[in-house]
This record gives C-alpha cells, sequence and structure tokens, in this order.
C-alpha cells in the first residue's frame, strides 16, 4: 500500500495553514514542506514544517508523495501542471483556476497523466449538505417550482487581522471577487440540482469596498426539471446569509448553514434537522478523503471535470452577452 511520507504545501496564507495544523494533527508522522514566496515571513507555525522552499522546480525535485496548492488561483494552473507532469497527487483548492481556458488546457495534461487530482469545495464534506442532498433527492416525485441560493458575507470581516484590500479576495491580478471566492456555492447547486444551466447574469461592483473586482452576481439558472434557479452571491453587505430554499409544489425545504438546521414545512407540518458539527470538521474529512486516494486507490469526490464545469459556468456568468456592469 501507497503511504504518504512527504507532503509539500503551496502557500502558506489562510487555507495553507490551515492544512499544515489539520495535517499535523491528523498525520503527525507526515512530513511537511512549504513552498513560499522569497522574502517570506516566519510564521508561528514554523514548528511544524520540516522544510521551506521558495522555488518550485527545486521543490520538486525531492520527490514528494502528495501536494497541496493552496496560492492564490492565478497560479493554480502553472504549479499543478508542474505536479501532474512528475505523477504528484494533487489537492487543488478552488477555484480550479481564474481562467476557463487554462484549466481546458490543464486536464488534457492531468488526463494523460492519469493523475490523481481533487479540488477542493469543501462544502461537500459537511454533514449538513450531504444530508440536505439526501433529502431533495427522496422528495424528487415532488416538482421543484424555485430554489433560491443566497451567500452574503462581508469581505473586510473574513481575515480581521489583514487589511481586506490586500488579500486574494480584492485583487482582479489574483484571482478575487465574489464568482471565484464564493463559487462554492455554484459547485455544490450543480451537485444537488445540476447539470445546471445559466439564463441570465448580473455581475456589479457596489464601490463600497473600493476594490477592483465585482462583489456582488445575482444569477438566473436552470436544470431538466426547473425554470427557476437563482444564485445570489455578495460579500459587500454587512451580513451574514447562507442558505438554500427549495419550493416544491406542496412544500418546501430550506438548509441554512449559518444555523446549522434544515426546515422542511408542508401545510399540515414542519420538522427541523439541526447540525452541531464543527465548522472546521469539513476540512478534516477532505484531508481524510484525499489520502485516501493516494493511499487506498479511492477515486476522488471532487474530480477534475466538476473544477472544469464549475468554471464553466462562472465564465459564461462573466460573459460580456449577459448583463454586467
Amino acid at each position: 500500500m501507497r503511504k504518504i511520507r512527504d507532503l509539500l504545501i503551496v502557500g502558506l496564507g489562510s487555507i495553507g495553514s490551515r492544512h499544515l495544523k489539520i495535517i499535523s494533527n491528523l498525520r503527525p508522522e507526515i512530513n511537511i514542506y512549504v513552498l513560499r514566496r522569497p522574502g517570506y515571513k516566519e510564521s508561528n507555525l514554523d514548528h511544524l514544517i520540516k522544510k521551506v522552499y521558495t522555488n518550485i522546480d527545486e521543490a520538486i525535485k525531492f520527490g514528494f508523495d502528495a501536494a497541496i496548492i493552496a496560492s492564490p488561483s492565478n497560479f493554480h494552473i502553472d504549479q499543478a501542471t508542474k505536479f501532474v507532469e512528475k505523477k504528484i497527487p494533487i489537492l487543488i483548492e478552488k477555484p480550479l483556476s481564474n481562467k476557463l481556458e487554462d484549466s481546458l488546457n490543464f486536464s488534457k495534461i492531468a488526463r494523460a497523466n492519469n493523475s490523481i487530482i481533487l479540488v477542493g469545495y469543501v462544502l461537500r464534506y459537511t454533514s449538513i449538505l450531504q444530508r440536505f442532498r439526501e433529502i431533495i433527492r427522496k422528495e424528487s416525485f415532488e416538482k421543484i417550482n424555485s430554489i433560491n441560493i443566497k451567500c452574503s458575507s462581508f469581505l473586510p470581516n473574513w481575515r480581521g487581522n489583514k487589511n481586506y484590500k490586500e488579500t486574494v479576495s480584492a485583487k482582479k491580478s489574483l484571482g478575487g471577487g465574489v464568482l471565484l471566492e464564493l463559487s462554492h456555492e455554484i459547485d455544490y447547486a450543480n451537485w444537488i440540482f445540476g447539470p445546471l444551466t445559466i439564463l441570465k447574469s448580473e455581475t456589479f461592483n457596489s464601490g463600497k469596498l473600493d476594490i477592483d473586482v465585482e462583489d456582488e452576481v445575482r444569477i438566473l439558472a436552470k436544470n431538466n426539471e426547473c425554470l427557476n434557479i437563482k444564485i445570489d452571491l455578495d460579500f459587500h453587505k454587512n451580513e451574514n446569509k447562507r442558505f438554500c430554499l427549495v419550493n416544491l409544489e406542496n412544500s418546501s425545504i430550506k438548509l441554512d448553514f449559518i444555523e446549522k438546521e434544515i426546515i422542511i414545512k408542508s401545510k399540515k407540518s414542519m420538522k427541523k434537522e439541526f447540525f452541531s458539527e464543527d465548522y472546521y470538521e469539513m476540512y478534516n474529512k477532505q484531508i481524510i478523503h484525499f489520502f485516501s486516494c493516494i493511499e487506498r486507490n479511492i477515486n476522488p469526490n471532487v474530480t477534475l471535470n466538476d473544477g472544469i464545469f464549475t468554471m464553466e459556468l462562472i465564465n459564461i456568468a462573466f460573459s460580456s452577452n449577459l448583463n454586467n456592469h
């Protein structure tokens, strides 16, 4: 059985740091190396790191058993290509890239090398979303009239110790913007209700945050059964909402990530299911699954094709023939 002994994390921002702590806790026997930019600042996690590299080509020569790409999305494909060509399994953080064309070209290289690739749409590992998907499939005998998906959070609150204007999320050059940063919603919408087709999209820069990327998007989509699927994303409103409301012919089902509950309503009854799972448990589950893909030859449950389809939907939402502002 293939065992992971040496692993490289590319990037040590908030996500890279989280992966470092999780792996150190779950699998303390694994040697963790980190690739960082030249001139990097020391981290309070340095004691968990075997060695820091500042050159990716030098790092790859070591021959790692696995790699996690947690750099800004505009670097993802160039970095991922180098690992794939050396047949090193990778977990690549979402979104796959900031450009669809790069993702499509990368998929050809990945297939040619028969690579193990897991895309980091981590919400799929939450118990609440898995249960919601199960309920939706059980209730499929009822016609879906509409689906309303919303994620609204305030970007300045995301990383309290940093100026939000200097983060990846706020910079077009690094693959920021609400569509790429909040693409979890697009991924799970397609996972549960897909394949989706986008009918209309409006993207906005409210001007409230003084950044050069869109901070709100409204998408109208359809699937084979429902012509009214709305996905509303923003990070300029000072509120915290994250839900999916499905209106059926005779009932409704609501998933609320903030309240950690699923509510099923009909004309005669209301049922609630509560979920106490810690927010960070989904990251633990993701890492466990990634390691199982390598060590037990399990197929990735968020595939390269999944990541590319989400990129295709994002690209359509951005396209010029829609209502962009």
